[in-house]
């Protein structure tokens, strides 16, 4: 299949010639860490560890089986498990065939995956039998005379359904399988991977990363945080969201380092996993650092090993980042990146406090970061609040099949207009202060959403918030507060109104609603679904407080 990217020749010369494109696939950084270290640890997951030697084997059985059934470079297959060694071998495999692969989240169901499998036209699909009690198997029978293009549907840990096929029969090494695969040629150019788009827009957008753009963003982020095989990069999110496939399964082998899969979020195997495989490093969202810290085995396991906690998604409180160092000797590092971008800000552990946890990091190596106006056409000063636009060799190329909102996110002079609001100081360095689609719109006056969700969090009582701008007739909009308060604490719209009052914020910036919940609505990457909010505020699911 092609695949129409917006690549265009110069810039392809322009970071190659610059040393920021280096031209490989993933599989020649795994074939490397196989010859060097074959009996090292590659995968540990629950119930299972593999060597570099057996990943090996079984990624070759697998890429020799789907190459008999007809899988071929540039076709797309779509993997939608759990945290589990076969995610890792599938992904390889299809690295070594030139097959693109689409990673989908587990708690996607039939409308979302009908919609990205067709978009995507996937050739193969990889499930589970039953995960968390759900039957995979029965939704895919159902969706599959929609999808015109699915040719095979492999089940892990069972059969299936008529029709599909066990993972199992990928594994035996027989037939074509006992041959060494010779890794298909390519083109760093070459697209690699197509990441939907998730949590906030009805239609997910594809993103299309190529060989160069995904090993530039592992390369570059093992550079500034000296990261090198040596290391146990602790994987919490899904590998079915960018977060957990690139910098957990794709940042380890790309290093022939060893990746943990932890499959189910819990604070306390979290804990025991990072002491019993000396865990150094994890990105993830800034909720789980917070939620570590919570746990009682904080100070009865031997953390020493954890160097390096990267937090994306939302601003990391100063309090959380001395925390975390004092408590558990780990480092909080502010970031920034997107699907369309994987990282485009971040800061060397080495900064100081002000700059790891009261920003979001400046650009990386050879990329740039801008403040644009609202024509997009004008750069913003310094200190001013705009639309923050990335541009380097990290940026995608463009939405899969989607000419128009590729052009309206990728210029093509290689800005990526990302729809964050942000400010950038004299050193660089940004702060994320919203979205574009993030303000309340009270009666003409701007509510910043950033903003007031970090006076929030600082109240005593609040565990976690999201301010949410919801109808009304009058203003337009009227702000809400979805509150998780510490240890299931009583509060009242007019003390959190109190407490913002005693900050001298502004009144009208005050949320007009409360709503206390037992836990935000999140993806499985930690991004609060502020749409779920939203629609259930409107469909009067909630017992909403007022003055």
């Amino acid at each position: 299949m092609a695949f129409d990217t917006n690549l265009t020749p110069e810039r392809s010369r322009l970071y190659t010639q610059n040393g920021l494109w280096c031209g490989k696939n993933l599989i020649e950084y795994f074939d490397a860490a196989v010859a060097r270290t074959p009996n090292k640890t590659a995968v540990v997951a629950p119930g299972a560890r593999m060597t570099y030697a057996e990943l090996d084997a079984q990624t070759n059985s697998v890429a020799a089986h789907l190459r008999a059934l007809g899988i071929r470079k540039g076709d797309v297959i779509s993997v939608q498990l759990p945290n589990c060694p076969e995610f890792v071998t599938v992904h390889l495999a299809a690295s070594r065939l030139g097959v693109v692969t689409n990673s989908l989240l587990h708690i996607y169901r039939d409308a979302d995956v009908s919609y990205i499998m067709g978009k995507a036209r996937t050739a193969a699909v990889f499930i589970p039998q039953f995960y968390r009690k759900f039957d995979y198997p029965t939704m895919y029978a159902n969706i599959w005379p929609s999808l015109p293009d699915l040719k095979h549907v492999f089940v892990l840990g069972g059969e299936g359904l008529p029709g599909m096929k066990s993972f199992e029969t990928l594994r035996a090494p027989t037939g074509a399988a006992t041959a060494r695969v010779a890794t298909e040629p390519y083109s760093g150019d070459d697209v690699c991977a197509l990441v939907f788009t998730s949590g906030t827009e009805s239609k997910p957008k594809g993103v299309m990363h190529s060989h160069n753009t995904l090993m530039y963003s592992t390369l570059s982020m093992a550079k500034l945080l000296g990261l090198n095989a040596d290391d146990s990069v602790w994987t919490p999110s899904p590998v079915g969201h960018g977060t957990g496939f690139l910098w957990g399964v794709r940042q380890a082998i790309t290093l022939g380092a060893t990746v943990v899969l932890q499959d189910i979020w819990d604070p306390d195997e979290a804990l025991r996993l990072i002491a019993r495989e000396r865990c150094t490093f994890t990105m993830a969202a800034t909720p789980f650092a917070a939620m570590l810290l919570e746990s009682p085995l904080v100070g009865t396991l031997d953390l020493s090993s954890f160097r390096i906690f990267a937090c994306a998604g939302t601003a990391i409180p100063q309090k959380l980042g001395m925390d975390m160092r004092k408590r558990l000797g780990c480092t909080l590092i502010g970031m920034w990146g997107m699907s369309e971008c994987a990282v485009g800000s971040a800061s060397p552990p080495s900064d100081p406090g002000e700059k790891l946890w009261g920003t979001d990091g400046k650009a990386v190596i050879g990329a740039e970061l801008a403040i644009f106006d609202d024509t997009r056409t004008h750069m913003l000063p310094t200190g001013e609040v705009g639309e923050l636009a990335s541009r380097g060799p990290h940026v995608a190329l463009g939405y899969f099949n989607d000419p128009e909102r590729t052009k309206e996110t990728f210029r093509a002079d290689g800005w990526l207009f990302t729809g964050d609001l942000a400010k950038m100081d004299a050193d660089g360095y940004i702060r994320l202060v919203g979205r574009k689609k993030e303000i309340i719109n009270r009666g003409a006056l701007k509510i910043s959403v950033a903003q007031m969700e970090e006076y929030l969090v600082s109240h005593p009582k609040v565990l976690s918030v999201a301010m949410v701008g919801v109808p009304d007739e009058r203003l337009g909009e009227k702000s809400c507060a979805f509150v998780v308060t510490r240890n299931e604490a009583t509060t009242s719209l007019k003390e959190i109104n109190d407490f913002l009052d005693e900050h001298k914020v502004a009144k009208y910036k005050f949320p007009e609603y409360l709503v206390l919940l037992r836990e935000l609505p999140t993806t499985p990457s930690g991004k609060i679904q502020k749409f779920v909010l939203r629609d259930g505020f409107i469909k009067g699911r909630y017992e909403v407080l007022t003055q």
